[in-house]
């Protein structure tokens, strides 16, 4: 179902777009093209909606990212939607299940974080281990403060009361228990799926509610705005971004996915750092080319 960069007009009426953090927005050093701000603003200005749609929770959304301009957040996987100033979606484990995976990832010596809505709490030894698998490139990238401090660290409550009633969605880091162990010791309770940020590991991953994803919440969204899901347009690199591309009325498959997502999408764009948010709003009619950003050889 993939298809070549190239200009088209299709005749659109109002779209919503759903864009993906990770991949699509910033590249693994969290760098944003200046191609994608300009096509952010432009495709807003036009008229058209525009959510983040991440697995991150909103206290995990840095505020370079943000103010680009967003109209919504579905976020935690699918777990929470913001519309308006509020919380409008709000799906959560059961301290049951909760407390199922905390005592499991606790035995196990795995180190994790819940993400609710708008917090992340992490486990005692989280912070240190995430710093440990991101220590090669911290010094060419957009985590440090002016203050020494990794952005990350500023929104999350490390060693805090990780079991609560507001749970969407659990993150954790590579250690001796493979993900194929995870996955088994879950089955039937959780989706467990690998981790979408690369620099964490293949043994790292996230721990999702059964039918809680991306696509679920984008169907929410579409009944809270009484829109048709057919004028969607859901943009994404990732195995979580997989539903989004589904159920969309045009998924788009980020140039820098592996082949696994493309194989799921409507359409391929370029890279994250190579234009790929700029070509994919070009071809689509929501914003028109111009010099602003030359187009690259698979794109003209």
């Amino acid at each position: 179902m993939t298809a070549s960069i190239e200009q088209e007009d299709p005749q659109l009426t109002r779209r919503i777009v759903f864009l993906d953090i990770d991949g699509t927005l910033i590249d693994e050093r969290e760098h944003i093209q200046p191609s994608t701000v300009e096509a952010v603003s432009r495709a807003r200005d036009a008229g058209h909606l525009l959510f983040i749609c991440t697995g991150r929770s909103r206290g995990e959304i840095y505020p370079q990212i943000l103010d680009l301009g967003f109209d919504g957040i579905v976020s935690a996987g699918g777990s929470f939607v913001w519309l308006d100033g509020e919380t409008r979606v709000s799906r959560t484990m059961s301290l049951e299940d909760a407390a199922f995976a905390i005592d499991f990832f606790t035995g196990a010596g795995i180190d994790f974080y819940v993400q609710s809505d708008a917090a992340v709490v992490a486990s005692p030894g989280f912070r240190a281990h995430l710093r440990q698998l991101l220590a090669a490139e911290v010094a060419d990238s957009n985590r440090v403060e002016s203050d020494g401090e990794l952005q990350f660290e500023k929104f999350f409550d490390d060693g805090g009361e990780v079991l609560r009633d507001d749970i969407g969605k659990m993150c954790f880091l590579s250690a001796a228990t493979s993900i194929a162990e995870i996955r088994a010791a879950f089955a039937g309770r959780f989706d467990v799926i690998n981790a979408t940020v690369p620099v964490l590991g293949p043994q790292s991953g996230e721990l999702l509610q059964l039918g809680v994803n991306k696509g679920s919440a984008i169907l929410e969204v579409c009944r809270i705005l009484d829109l048709d899901p057919a004028d969607t347009i859901g943009i994404g690199d990732s195995i979580n971004d997989v539903e989004m591309l589904q159920v969309t009325g045009i998924g788009i498959a980020m140039g820098n996915a592996p082949d696994s997502i493309k194989a799921h999408a409507d359409q391929v764009t370029t890279g994250v750092d190579d234009n790929g948010v700029w070509n994919a709003f070009v071809r689509n009619g929501l914003i028109t080319a111009d010099a602003s950003v030359a187009p690259t050889a698979a794109y003209a």
